[in-house]
C-alpha cells in the first residue's frame, strides 16, 4: 500500500481478475495492453476499524477498480499523479502482469491443490488444551503462553496466532478472567494459510484422435468441401476423427506436386462440415496440419463439451538429472497474507517456496521421491539482502523465516507416506554446484547439512534413518540454456553447443544422448510401512520440529 499526500492509503490488488473477467466477459489475451488489465484490479484500503502501518497491509475493497480511478471525485490530481507513479514501480507492475499470465487464452493455468498442509496440526493449540488451567487472568495467560517458548513452542506461532494481542486488548478492557475455551476460540492463523498447489495447463489437442484417411483424390474431390477451393484448386481430405467428426485437409492448385508443402493450404472442418477459423487470428488456412489439429482441438472443446484434459507445467524440467519420471513442480503460496509478493520464477502470488520432484527407483529397486530441488526465493533472498519491515520495502517479511526447509520437508514426508513411496532421497550440493557452474557454500550446506539434519529431527522418535544409495542417470556434464522460444545445450567449457532447437523436451534428448549413463550415490531417507503409518497418523506441526501427540 501507499500514502497518498492526502494522507489516503490505498493499494491494489489481483486477486479477484478472474471475477471481473467473467463479470465483464473480458477475454485477456498474450497481447492484451496493460491499460485494459486496469479493469481487473480492484483498488483496495486499510479496513475501517484498522489503524494502518507500514508492513501491516491488511486491507478490504474499495468498490472500485483502476480504470475508474479518473471518475473518483474525492481524488486530487496530486494523489491520482502519486499513486499513477506508483503503480510503475516493478512490484505494482509484476500484480497486474500477473492477470495476463493467469488468464491469457493461449495457456490458461488451472492450480490443483493438495490437502497437506492443512494436516499440519497447531502445537500451541494442543499445549493449552493440556494445561491444567482452566480460567485465568489475561496477565496470567500471557505469561503463561510466553513460558511455553521453553519447552518448544515457537515464538512466530505464538505471535501468528493472535493470542497476544487478543490478551492485550482484554487487559485493557479491564477483563478480570478469561476462560480457556475462549482463549482456544481466538487461534487464528487465516493470514497465514498454506496452498500446497502444481500449475497445470489446459491440453488444447486432447479429446480429438485423427486418422489418415484414403488418399484417393477423386472421393474427396466431390462433396461440399469443394466449395473451399478456388479456381483451378482442390480440397483433399487427409484426417478425420471417426467419433466426433472433425477432418482436416489441404487445399492444393492442379498439377502441383504433394511434395511442394509450402503450397498447400490447410484447413479444419467441424461436426456438419463448416469451415473453423483461429481463436486468435481469424484465418482459415493455416501453414501445416499441426496448426490445423490445434484449432479444431480448441474448437471441439468449446462447441462439442470434450472433456478437457490437464498436464502439470514443467518449466524447469531441464534442470533436473536425466531420467525419472512423473516430474512436477510444487508450489507452496500464502493466499491470505496482506502483503504482496512476486518472485521471477512463478507467477503465483506470496509464493513462500517451492520445491521440484521426480519419481526414481534406486539399485534395490525402491521406489523414491526424489527432491531435484528445493528453494524458496523470498526466504533466500531476506537471507541475503535483508527484510525491509518498513513501507516502501524492497523484501516484505514473510512467515516461517527459520522454519521454510522444515515446512517444505514435513508436506514432502506427508505426500511420501500417503503415496507410498519407500524412501525420500535427494541431490546432493556439488551436483547443484555443477549445474549452476560455481562454488555456492548456501547450496551445499542447505543440501548436504540443513535436510538430511533437519528430516533426522522430524523422524528420530520413530528411528527415521538416513542411508546411501545409487539411482541410474547421466552424467551432469551438459547444460541447457533458454534464449528468446529457442533451447540450446551447451557445456560449461564451450567445446559442446547445439543450434537452436525448439522445444525443451528436444534439447533434453539431446543432452541425454551424449551424456554417459551413470550411477549416483544420493542419500536416502527410508520410509518403511510403519514410518508411513506413524506418519499419516501423527502429523506434524506446523511450526516447530517436536512431535505433539493429541489431547485425548
Amino acid at each position: 500500500m501507499i500514502s497518498l499526500p492526502s494522507g489516503r492509503i490505498v493499494g491494489i490488488s489481483n486477486i479477484r481478475a478472474r471475477y471481473h473477467a467473467l463479470r465483464l466477459n473480458r477475454i485477456v489475451m498474450p497481447d492484451t495492453p496493460r491499460y485494459e488489465l486496469y479493469r481487473l484490479i480492484d483498488i483496495v484500503v486499510p479496513p475501517p476499524d484498522c489503524q494502518w502501518l507500514p508492513g501491516n497491509n491488511a486491507y478490504v475493497f474499495s468498490g472500485h477498480t483502476l480504470d475508474e480511478l479518473p471518475s473518483l471525485t474525492d481524488w486530487s490530481k496530486k494523489d491520482r499523479r502519486v499513486f499513477q507513479a506508483w503503480l510503475r514501480q516493478d512490484t505494482q507492475v509484476c500484480e497486474i502482469e500477473q492477470v495476463r499470465r493467469r488468464l491469457a487464452e493461449d495457456q490458461p493455468l488451472v492450480a490443483k491443490e493438495f490437502p497437506y498442509s492443512k494436516r499440519l496440526y497447531s502445537a500451541l493449540q494442543r499445549r493449552i488444551q493440556a494445561l491444567s488451567l482452566n480460567r485465568a487472568s489475561p496477565l496470567q495467560w500471557r505469561q503463561t503462553l510466553l513460558n511455553l517458548r521453553r519447552t518448544g513452542i515457537r515464538a512466530e506461532e505464538l505471535e501468528w496466532s493472535g493470542l497476544l494481542l487478543f490478551l492485550d486488548k482484554a487487559h485493557r478492557q479491564g477483563k478480570a478472567m478469561v476462560a480457556r475455551e475462549t482463549l482456544l476460540n481466538k487461534i487464528n492463523f487465516s493470514a497465514i494459510r498454506l496452498c500446497l498447489t502444481h500449475e497445470l495447463a489446459t491440453d488444447r489437442n486432447c479429446g480429438l484422435e485423427f486418422i489418415e484417411l484414403s488418399q484417393s483424390k477423386s472421393r474427396n474431390r466431390l462433396g461440399a468441401i469443394q466449395k473451399i477451393a478456388g479456381p483451378g484448386e482442390v480440397c483433399i481430405l487427409r484426417y478425420a476423427d471417426t467419433m466426433h467428426y472433425y477432418k482436416v485437409g489441404y487445399v492444393m492448385r492442379v498439377n502441383t506436386k504433394l511434395k511442394q508443402e509450402r503450397s498447400l493450404r490447410w484447413f479444419a472442418l467441424d461436426t456438419i462440415g463448416n469451415l473453423i477459423s483461429s481463436q486468435l487470428s481469424g484465418q482459415t488456412f493455416f501453414k501445416d496440419q499441426e496448426e490445423a489439429f490445434k484449432v479444431a482441438s480448441e474448437h471441439a472443446l468449446q462447441h462439442v463439451g470434450i472433456p478437457v484434459t490437464y498436464t502439470p507445467c514443467s518449466r524447469y524440467e531441464h534442470k533436473t538429472l536425466c531420467g525419472g519420471s512423473e516430474y512436477r513442480e510444487w508450489l507452496l503460496t500464502l493466499p491470505d497474507y496482506p502483503i504482496s509478493y512476486h518472485n521471477k520464477h512463478y507467477y503465483e502470488r506470496n509464493l513462500l517456496l517451492h520445491f521440484r520432484t521426480k519419481i526414481r527407483h534406486d539399485q534395490h529397486g525402491r521406489r523414491l521421491l526424489f527432491i531435484e530441488e528445493l528453494q524458496s526465493d523470498w526466504h533466500q533472498s531476506g537471507a541475503m539482502f535483508g527484510y525491509q519491515t518498513r513501507w516502501p520495502g524492497r523484501l516484505p517479511p514473510a512467515p516461517f523465516r527459520k522454519e521454510w526447509i522444515g515446512l517444505a520437508l514435513k508436506l514432502i514426508l506427508l505426500h511420501g507416506a500417503e503415496e507410498g513411496y519407500d524412501g525420500v532421497a535427494w541431490t546432493k550440493g556439488d551436483i547443484h554446484e555443477t549445474h549452476y557452474q560455481q562454488s555456492m557454500a548456501a547450496v551445499r550446506r542447505l543440501y548436504d547439512e540443513l535436510i538430511p539434519n533437519t528430516l533426522l529431527r522430524l523422524c528420530e522418535h520413530w528411528g527415521g534413518r538416513i542411508e546411501k544409495t545409487r539411482i541410474i542417470t547421466k552424467e551432469p556434464r551438459l547444460h541447457i540454456s533458454r534464449q528468446m522460444d529457442k533451447w540450446f545445450v551447451t557445456d560449461p567449457h564451450g567445446s559442446f553447443s547445439t543450434r537452436a532447437r525448439d522445444s525443451q523436451k528436444e534439447a533434453m534428448q539431446i543432452m541425454a544422448r551424449h551424456c554417459k549413463q551413470i550411477e549416483l550415490d544420493v542419500p536416502v531417507l527410508i520410509l518403511d510401512e510403519s514410518s508411513r503409518k506413524r506418519i499419516e497418523e501423527e502429523g506434524f506441526p506446523m511450526f516447530g520440529e517436536r512431535p505433539t501427540l493429541p489431547v485425548r
